[in-house]
């Protein structure tokens, strides 16, 4: 489950647990901060994305220290006119640790039961053919296997996490092709 969250004007992908460097916060170390613009959730593979922000989402976070980075060295000059200049300039932040992502339906992202999509898969199974399948594959594949009208459930995927590739529709033409 991640995040990805705005502050200070820029954007951040937070993960539980996560340390991040985001531009100057005035708060003290060790106080616990709120970011409520989030603009993008994930959880268990479910991208809910904001319109501009997700309504009720927020992360959580603990401040850990202020510092500031490296040096960037800025160095203009103009040939043949003698004007040269050098300047340095380091860049403060502020490092914080996430503490949790808060869910727009209240929830918090440790406190998510696991069995919680079982339900909603069994709703899908009433209706097989307004429901997606229930397997990963590729566009590319999908296409392949339905103009050529194979039965996807027959395919076995060689993909990361068995998803089915367009190698594996081209395989499961060849042999049917073969079989005839």
């Amino acid at each position: 489950m991640y995040a990805i969250f705005k502050a200070q004007g820029k954007q951040f992908r937070a993960v539980e647990d996560a340390v991040l460097r985001i531009p100057s916060l005035e708060a003290e170390p060790g106080d616990t901060v709120t970011f409520g613009e989030v603009l993008l959730l994930e959880r268990e593979g479910d991208v809910q994305v904001g319109t501009p922000s997700v309504a009720g989402a927020s992360v959580a976070a603990e401040v850990v220290s202020h510092g500031r980075g490296d040096k960037i060295i800025v160095y203009k000059m103009k040939r043949r006119k003698g004007y040269r200049r050098k300047q340095g300039h380091r860049q403060g932040f502020t490092e914080i640790r996430i503490l949790g992502i808060d869910l727009s339906d209240g929830k918090q992202a440790a406190a998510k039961p696991k069995a919680a999509p079982k339900p909603e898969a069994a709703a899908p199974a009433a209706e097989p053919e307004a429901a997606a399948p229930p397997f990963d594959i590729t566009d590319a594949a999908r296409e392949l296997a339905e103009a050529h009208g194979l039965d996807l459930a027959a395919i076995e995927g060689t993909g990361k996490g068995g998803r089915i590739l367009k190698k594996d529709v081209d395989a499961a033409i060849a042999a049917a092709e073969g079989d005839d």
